[in-house]
C-alpha cells in the first residue's frame, strides 16, 4: 500500500484517502464531532469551501506517537514554514508543569484540478454481503498461506459459509468458517461467490484490528472486486477495496 495519504478537510467530514493506479483502495471517514471540540475550515471560496493535502502517513504516525503519553490536547493546523505543513501541538502532562511537543509534517497542498481523483468511489451493486469472522483468526491464516502462494481466493456463499482458499502445484488449502451473517444474498442461480485477489493487499487489514470495529462486512462481485467495511461506533467507517486478480 503507498505511504502517501490524503487528508480531506471540509466543514462537516474528514476523510483520510489512499489511492493506487489514482484510484481509492482507502477511504476512511472521521466524525467530525467525536474527534474535535473545535473545527475551523476555510477554503477557496463558499462553493469550493475543501482542502485536500497530501503526506507521508509513517511521519503522520511516528509524530502522533507523543499521544500515548497522557497528552491533555492536540491542535492541528495548516501552517506555512518554508513549505506548506500540517503542525501538530501537543501539549504533554507531567508531574512538575505542562509541556509542549510540536511536530511539522511537509505537505503537499493538492489543486483544485486534482480533486476528481480524489472523490468518494462509487460502490457497486456487489453479489453478496457477509460479516467477518475476528480479524485475529483471518491474520494468521492469511499470514501462514502467503508462504505458499502469493494469491489468496475469497469465496462465499448464502448459508454463510466464508472461505479463504489458495492453490499451489502440490495442493489446494483452505480455512472455511460457518454460520455467518448474511446481510445480502446471492440472487442468482450461482451457489456461491468468489474473488482472487494478491494476499498482500489482504494481509494490510491485520493492523485495523487495533481500532477494535464493531463489524467488518466483507462485499464480493463475483471475480472482479472484494469491498471490506469496517465500523467503529459512529465515529470511523473505514472502506477498503480490493480489485481482483486474473491468473
Amino acid at each position: 500500500m503507498s505511504k502517501l495519504c490524503v487528508l480531506q478537510l471540509a466543514p462537516d467530514d474528514v476523510c483520510f484517502t489512499v489511492l493506487d493506479d489514482r484510484m481509492p483502495i482507502v477511504w476512511a471517514e472521521l466524525s467530525r464531532d467525536h474527534f474535535f471540540n473545535e473545527y475551523l475550515i476555510f477554503g477557496m471560496s463558499e462553493e469550493q469551501n475543501r482542502i485536500l493535502l497530501e503526506f507521508d502517513a509513517l511521519m503522520l504516525a511516528k509524530s502522533l506517537v507523543s499521544l500515548k503519553a497522557s497528552a491533555k490536547s492536540v491542535k492541528i493546523k495548516l501552517t506555512n514554514k518554508q513549505q506548506p505543513c500540517l503542525t501538530l501541538e501537543i501539549e504533554l502532562l507531567s508531574l512538575i508543569t505542562d509541556w509542549q511537543c510540536v511536530h511539522d509534517v511537509p505537505i503537499r497542498i493538492i489543486h483544485r484540478r486534482e480533486w476528481a481523483a480524489y472523490q468518494a468511489p462509487n460502490i457497486p451493486d456487489f453479489d453478496i454481503t457477509i460479516e467477518l469472522p475476528p480479524l485475529k483468526h483471518i491474520r494468521n491464516v492469511v499470514e501462514k498461506m502467503k508462504n505458499m502462494s502469493p494469491y489468496l481466493t475469497i469465496v462465499a456463499n448464502n448459508d454463510g459459509a466464508f472461505i479463504l482458499k489458495i492453490d499451489t502445484d502440490s495442493a489446494s488449502v483452505a480455512t472455511h468458517y460457518r454460520d455467518l451473517q448474511v446481510w445480502k444474498k446471492i440472487e442468482t442461480n450461482a451457489d456461491e461467490v468468489f474473488a482472487t485477489v494478491d494476499i498482500r493487499r489482504l494481509l494490510n487489514i491485520h493492523t485495523w484490528d487495533a481500532v477494535h470495529p464493531d463489524s467488518v462486512k466483507c462485499n464480493i462481485l463475483h471475480e472482479r472486486i472484494v469491498y471490506l467495511y469496517f465500523k467503529l461506533n459512529d465515529s470511523i467507517n473505514i472502506h477498503y477495496f480490493v480489485p481482483a486478480v486474473a491468473i
